[in-house]
């Protein structure tokens, strides 16, 4: 599997500290998703897909920026 790179490492830990709420995530492969963090493992990520209300998993490779709202 591919690694994973200093901006994908920089997302995750966004991620991993939002703290349940929602955020924006943005994929290689053009997806954008209103996202919350249900699991980790170590090369993946399931999250919850607010808008068609859904879970999702996701590699941590196809992971291209993360958008979380400053309060």
């Amino acid at each position: 599997m591919k690694t994973v790179t200093k901006k994908q490492r920089s997302a995750l830990t966004s991620i991993r500290n939002s703290k349940g709420r929602f955020f924006g995530l943005y994929t290689l492969q053009g997806g954008v998703y209103n996202a919350q963090l249900v699991n980790e493992t170590e090369n993946y990520i399931t999250i919850r897909d607010r808008n068609n209300d859904r879970n999702v998993k996701l590699a941590k490779t196809s992971i291209d920026s993360v958008n979380i709202a400053k309060i």
